[in-house]
């Protein structure tokens, strides 16, 4: 029974991609009224409009994807740029995020901070699953507020007996054995996963290691620790099996000994699986196709096939080569728009760019000349002087001048900004508003050809004159 009339049915903003499945799954598809940049499943979400922009390249090389966020994270305030009037005009009374992990999609921080203009009616849904009780739990949550409550207690029954029948027919052809498994969520650095996927793992018979049940990623320091698993399922978070391969053959992880002496190598047990839609994304249809998947690999092919994912969401690894050069294979980049001024910061360089070494920008650039300021107060180690530059928002995420020294100095790419010998390139980049601004700087040292880029976000209020940083961030 639906408890919402036609004159009072709610208008969706799903900013999580799970999230939206799970809308779309409870038969409320169409009071989605707008969508963040990852909701790509059913395809008909993909023509609603999108909300929120990535600060980082999701195309980037997992190594500097991984540098990218940890550096935003722990200096550049949000990972995703929210568009303040789409959402406005969109008018949602209902607004869907997560507060599991911040570089997953928007937080409720993140909403706060960009969205200052929603009506105080606006109902905020917030999710945190870290297990499979959460999971199905956010079902619950979301239909009722939704006003479906009683499709959310079918859905959840549903998946639950799905489960269960799983198990069952799993343990069947496994007997008495519980094969282990490993799940690499990432190749660079490599890690292993946790959270709902140990249980789906447990769900199809066998068991995680490198990770247990509602528990964190876990950063795997070399390679050989990938032996105690009889299985091991490389799905990284956000990749598809195309994205996989390009990446594998990038970093070369396949060509090391340490890989091919690996016990599951050895057996042909490494399986290669959708890691954007499934293993990582913690909706009800990932969770039961993730088991699945799960079972169908480590039965011995007795159940390969049985739930129709070999060959399409998952493969192994001798059959990777021919899937992804097989016609139509899908693309290794994501089809995404970045924030405003990462993607105008990726065209030619801009007129009238201006370097330095210790000395001021020539021209009379003020956000240049802030930025150089700021610089010039790290490399002369002063960093009370280089944190007052900061917004506000951004001194409130670094806590303190002690703390902010403390992230610059320990990041070996950001000490390249402290460093007195440091070359600086400036491109100013205004974003067409009179409140925010980007500067790349261009850095090399001294007598070295090793060139590293940064961004430099600012903004300032408008009924000021003063430019502040509110995020530093590494372009690749």
């Amino acid at each position: 029974m639906i408890h919402c009339n036609n004159e009072q049915k709610p208008r969706v903003l799903s900013l999580l991609s799970a999230a939206t499945e799970i809308v779309c799954r409870l038969g409320c598809s169409h009071l989605l009224v707008a969508r963040s940049h990852g909701c790509d499943d059913p395809p008909l979400v993909t023509t609603l409009p999108v909300a929120t922009a990535p600060r980082v390249d999701p195309n980037a090389p997992s190594s500097e994807l991984d540098a990218q966020v940890r550096v935003q994270a722990a200096t550049g305030g949000p990972i995703y740029q929210i568009d303040n009037a789409l959402v406005v005009a969109a008018d949602p009374t209902v607004i869907i995020t997560q507060e599991q992990c911040r570089i997953c999609a928007v937080t409720p921080d993140d909403l706060n901070r960009a969205c200052e203009d929603l009506p105080p009616t606006a109902k905020l849904v917030t999710i945190m699953p870290v297990s499979l009780e959460d999971v199905l739990g956010d079902v619950t949550t979301i239909a009722d507020s939704l006003g479906v409550p009683d499709r959310g207690t079918r859905l959840v029954a549903h998946i639950r007996k799905q489960l269960s029948d799983l198990r069952a027919t799993s343990l069947g052809v496994l007997g008495g054995s519980r094969p282990t498994v490993a799940h690499v969520e990432w190749l660079a650095p490599l890690m292993g996963s946790g959270y709902w996927i140990a249980e789906c793992v447990e769900a199809a018979g066998g068991k995680l290691v490198h990770g247990y049940a509602g528990g964190h990623s876990q950063t795997l320091e070399k390679i050989e620790l990938l032996s105690i698993a009889d299985h091991v399922i490389i799905a990284p978070c956000g990749f598809s099996i195309e994205r996989t391969h390009h990446e594998l053959k990038k970093i070369n992880i396949l060509g090391t000994k340490e890989w091919k002496d690996l016990p599951a190598v050895k057996n042909g047990r490494v399986y290669i699986a959708d890691g954007n839609r499934y293993f990582n994304r913690s909706s009800v249809a990932s969770i039961l196709g993730t088991a699945e998947m799960v079972a169908e690999m480590i039965t011995s092919d007795e159940l390969k096939g049985m739930y129709g994912h070999h060959g399409s969401c998952w493969v192994k690894l001798d059959e990777l080569s021919t899937f992804c050069e097989r016609q139509g294979a899908e693309s290794v980049k994501k089809d995404v728009t970045l924030a405003q001024g990462v993607e105008l910061l990726d065209r030619a360089r801009t007129p009238g760019v201006e370097t330095e070494n210790h000395s001021p920008p020539s021209d009379n650039s003020i956000t240049i000349q802030h930025v150089s300021n700021q610089i010039s107060a790290l490399q002369r180690g002063d960093y009370h002087a280089a944190f007052a530059l900061n917004s506000p928002a951004n001194k409130k995420r670094l806590v303190s001048a002690e703390k902010f020294e403390a992230i610059v100095s320990g990041w070996t790419s950001f000490k390249m900004l402290t460093l007195p010998t440091t070359c600086c390139e400036y491109h100013a980049d205004v974003l067409g508003v009179t409140t925010v601004a980007n500067v790349k700087v261009n850095t090399r040292e001294e007598g070295s050809h090793e060139a590293l880029s940064f961004v430099f976000d600012l903004t300032r209020s408008g009924d000021s004159e003063r430019w502040e940083t509110d995020g530093v961030r590494i372009e690749c």
